[in-house]
């Protein structure tokens, strides 16, 4: 029978669809143009004068505009079955902002360009979630999700590490920051390209109605409150960058450093998405909070570089435990109908506890010390943890 035009057929198991290989490179591009600018902008920001609670604040704007538009294009892209275009305006707008970048000198420019980065990640990532779940069999939900992380981290892996090189090349100045922020917009191009050339609407979402009728189911909100609880007090990866920095890694070598505990969760995602159709996503998911709790209490604490590199590696462990289970927990649990809504709300709900605690635990570490921020946010990943381990408990009950 001929293919409809423009749309894929329905997700077979035990095969990596089409779709889902795309959109993994396009978010190596992307996030290779992201990665660029992640390790080294907080210190940038230090260099033009901004303090902790900014760099948390600019951190927690970007992560909350994500989170919010996460929120309306995931209801929206559930309601017109229209993924592929909230995607595409997603990427779109993150490839103009990153550059841009390059001519900011001020807490105000910087804080918008970022806010502007996070509108845009936002509008296609519950979108792009809901479509990768879309083109797959529920059965292999945690390969292909782990497929994902693995591809999309690779380019998380060569960003930083490019810049590192320039840094070692060109030395760590102003100069150099705005033209590894310029650079950005060579992957977002790409990225753009591989989207409107070669993705098509997944026939699941247009088969489904565009309202299921019923609930989401209460599994999803506990887990989605778990996590809430987690994030809320988690450091975030800006705040992680400084720490290396204080603890004696030089501005030159802490691109090298992310790409490191990046490397990590590339390799481990996609084998532990694999085990996780085997034996559940959640044990997974529940393991790396706790894990994060351990990591956050010993950066808590002066150390050597060694047992700095263990913390950053035990970091790089909980993002391959979390981050492909969890989108991966969330198309089981729900509905295809309901796909993007879902991960619209869990993304929102995530994203407004990290605009409270980026700038939150920014303030805790000026204004108390660094070791307050740092037991706080462990003990609050102590407390996600426990969470997930009574629906962990409560679902191996019921089974």
């Amino acid at each position: 029978m001929p293919r409809p035009h423009g749309r894929v057929p329905h997700p077979r198991a035990g095969k990596i669809p089409r779709n889902v290989i795309i959109v993994a490179f396009v978010a190596l591009a992307s996030g290779f143009g992201q990665d660029l600018i992640t390790p080294v902008l907080p210190v940038f920001l230090s260099l033009i004068g901004i303090s902790h609670a900014g760099i948390g604040a600019i951190d927690g704007l970007l992560q909350g505009s994500t989170s919010i538009f996460r929120f309306v294009s995931g209801v929206l892209s559930d309601h017109f079955r229209k993924r592929k275009t909230f995607v595409f305006a997603g990427y779109a707008l993150s490839s103009i902002a990153r550059p841009l970048l390059a001519l900011a000198s001020s807490f105000g420019a910087v804080a918008v360009l970022r806010t502007l980065d996070g509108v845009g990640k936002g509008t296609k990532d519950a979108p792009r979630d809901a479509l990768i779940a879309d083109s797959s069999a529920q059965a292999v939900s945690g390969r292909v999700f782990g497929f994902h992380r693995l591809i999309d981290t690779a380019g998380s892996v060569g960003g930083p590490l490019v810049a590192a090189g320039l840094l070692f090349w060109l030395a760590a100045s102003l100069p150099t920051y705005r033209l590894i922020f310029a650079l950005a917009a060579i992957p977002g191009a790409i990225a753009l390209a591989l989207i409107f050339f070669g993705v098509r609407e997944p026939a699941a979402i247009e088969k489904a109605k565009v309202k299921s009728g019923k609930p989401l189911p209460w599994q999803f909100w506990l887990f989605t409150i778990g996590t809430t609880i987690a994030m809320l007090t988690k450091i975030n990866d800006s705040l992680f960058l400084i720490r290396a920095h204080d603890i004696g890694i030089s501005p030159a070598w802490i691109p090298v450093l992310f790409a490191g505990f990046t490397l990590i969760y590339a390799v481990l995602s996609y084998p532990i998405g694999i085990l996780s159709d085997r034996w559940g996503k959640l044990p997974f998911i529940t393991a790396g909070w706790l894990l994060l709790a351990i990591v956050e209490f010993g950066f808590a604490f002066e150390s050597s570089l060694t047992f700095a590199l263990i913390l950053f590696a035990g970091y790089g462990l909980f993002y391959a435990l979390t981050e492909g289970s969890g989108r991966a927990l969330i198309a089981d649990l729900v509905e295809p109908a309901s796909r993007g809504s879902a991960y619209a709300i869990f993304h929102t709900m995530v994203g407004l506890a990290i605009i409270a605690g980026g700038y939150g635990l920014g303030r805790i570490w000026d204004t108390w010390s660094v070791k307050a921020a740092f037991n706080i946010s462990a003990i609050g990943s102590l407390l996600g943890f426990a969470v997930l381990a009574i629906m962990l408990i409560k679902r191996r009950h019921r089974a």
